[in-house]
């Protein structure tokens, strides 16, 4: 893949190419390209010969003359992905277009996220409409029946094989890291209701002695048998008790403390809406986006949660249950 920058004041335009593509395609996103990632960056580059990332603060002239109009001449086929409601870059194109006979195919960002990188848009501030994000609702009775029954199914298949691990765990832990076996700690749930949830400790008793804390992918308070339990998602084995409780589903949104939720809420549009379902063993978000932490992590792994929730079925449920055995069994863990 070659990288070709073009520069006015600052950092103008970044074009992504890929030199083993023979398609003569061309696709523009305007705006700020935060919802894409390296996996729908190398989706897009099997698809499309260039990738070009349009940043918000734009010279209209140097945008036609430099980058729109050099496009234009190279390809016949141009794809525009933006949010005509909200972005002026898209006028700016679409005229530029129409007055040279232009051909050229529009979607808005919204729909192309959902439809083709299987994820729902989320604006950088409520000032950005976004119709898909009203369209969200709870399960209805007959979705709820279906997933009891799987919940309900394979976490009593899960507790059955698993069960010489849940002895093997406990002594290893004591072992390893003396002190309780397990972890319990409030997280939130459906409709913002607070519960327990307990896990296999993977850490040191003093892990939070400085405070709350994001836990990382390779976190130094984690000891040796902790980290494979994290690994494999072996700690997360007695959530399964929680499964047949009612408080969490084998599928849904990963559970949060109220303190990071209080917080993402203030930074991120529409993030309460993942408690709209209860939150979930594995999710998503967990098996289609890496191991991350901070605000700009929880946008991304926000936008795979509100599409499970507004593109619930069986098919898609059964998908990640699967995924999410793929990934113990590749010792990835997340």
């Amino acid at each position: 893949m070659a990288t070709r920058l073009y520069s006015t004041y600052q950092q103008f335009i970044h074009h992504l190419k890929s030199k083993h593509t023979s398609k003569s395609r061309v696709i523009l996103f305007t705006g700020y390209d935060y919802f894409l990632q390296k996996q729908d960056l190398k989706w897009l580059l099997s698809q499309y010969k260039e990738v070009v990332l349009i940043p918000r603060h734009v010279d209209e002239t140097y945008l036609i003359q430099e980058s729109i109009a050099p496009l234009f001449d190279e390809y016949e086929d141009v794809h525009l992905v933006a949010n005509p409601e909200y972005d002026e870059r898209y006028r700016i194109i679409y005229e530029f277009a129409a007055s040279n006979n232009k051909t050229i195919k529009i979607t808005t960002v919204y729909d192309f996220c959902e439809k083709y990188l299987k994820k729902v848009y989320i604006p950088e501030s409520y000032a950005e409409y976004n119709p898909k994000l009203s369209q969200l609702r709870s399960k209805n009775r007959f979705q709820n029946i279906c997933k009891n029954v799987i919940d309900l199914s394979v976490s009593s298949l899960l507790l059955a094989i698993s069960s010489p691990l849940w002895l093997v765990s406990r002594i290893k832990i004591a072992q390893e890291s003396p002190g309780p076996i397990f972890y319990r700690q409030s997280r939130v749930g459906l409709n913002q209701k607070e519960f327990y949830c307990i896990k296999f400790r993977s850490m040191r008793l003093d892990a939070e002695a400085t405070g709350a804390q994001f836990s990382s992918k390779k976190d130094k308070r984690v000891f040796r048998y902790g980290a494979f339990m994290r690994a494999t998602r072996i700690d997360e084995l007695p959530q399964l008790l929680s499964v047949f409780r009612g408080e969490i589903s084998l599928v849904g949104p990963r559970p949060e403390r109220r303190i990071f939720t209080d917080s993402f809420e203030e930074l991120i549009p529409h993030y309460s809406t993942r408690h709209l379902i209860k939150p979930g063993i594995t999710g998503y978000a967990q098996v289609m986006y890496p191991y991350g932490v901070g605000a700009k992590d929880a946008r991304h792994k926000l936008m795979y949660d509100l599409y499970y929730v507004k593109n619930w079925t069986v098919g898609l449920e059964i998908k990640i249950i699967w995924k999410t055995v793929v990934t113990v069994l590749d010792y990835r863990g997340y």
